[in-house]
């Protein structure tokens, strides 16, 4: 299989991570959204977004989403990552919506604060955006006790590729709190499934 998109978008990362703790082999294509990758991203994926994940059969995979759903359906034995059905699996799936609302308002932040030019920031949207993203990080860190690699693998992906999404772009949201999301996160980078798909600048 082919992964596409730089392992610094969370939801490429998750991606990754999922693939690890599945034990599924993968090349790994790091196109960028912007500049001249724009166009040969647009070959992979007409959406011109990432993940894209291209199966051995040639089938392409867009959006993290349905790419997580097919990694449960087809998961080798005893390897998914998500419960099956009832209360778990719901929890799961909220857990997994609160990584997802930090990761989408992470990275709306950065088309908004360094994509966008200077002159036409908008700062009572961005004020709100970082609000959103402030309650996120509240919401994951009040549950975080309740989130390990071991226990809940699939929402322990989500929430670490969206946690080090935002320490590393906006270090300011995160400051000297969150300890609980930090200590998950450095738990878990620990592991080679996390670390090896740790994004820097």
């Amino acid at each position: 299989m082919i992964l596409t998109g730089r392992y610094l978008s969370p939801f490429v990362r998750r991606v990754a991570i999922w693939l690890a703790l599945q034990g599924r082999a993968y090349e790994h294509q790091p196109i960028m959204v912007t500049g001249d990758d724009f166009e040969r991203l647009k070959q992979v994926n007409p959406f011109g977004r990432v993940p894209a994940l291209t199966l051995d059969d040639g089938t392409t995979l867009v959006e993290t989403w349905a790419i997580i759903d097919w990694l449960e359906e087809t998961a080798p034995s005893g390897k998914r990552l998500l419960p099956a059905h009832g209360p778990a699996r719901m929890r799961s799936l909220q857990g997994l919506a609160a990584a997802h609302h930090l990761a989408e308002k992470g990275v709306a932040l950065v088309y908004e604060t360094v994509r966008r030019p200077t002159e036409l920031h908008w700062r009572d949207w961005i004020e709100r955006v970082r609000g959103q993203a402030q309650t996120g990080l509240d919401i994951l860190e009040s549950h975080a006790h309740l989130i390990s690699v071991e226990r809940t693998p699939g929402v322990a992906a989500a929430t670490i590729a969206a946690f080090d999404f935002v320490a590393l772009m906006h270090a300011s949201l995160v400051g000297e709190s969150y300890p609980a999301l930090k200590a998950l996160s450095a738990a878990a980078n620990a592991r080679p499934e996390f670390s090896a798909s740790k994004p820097t600048l």
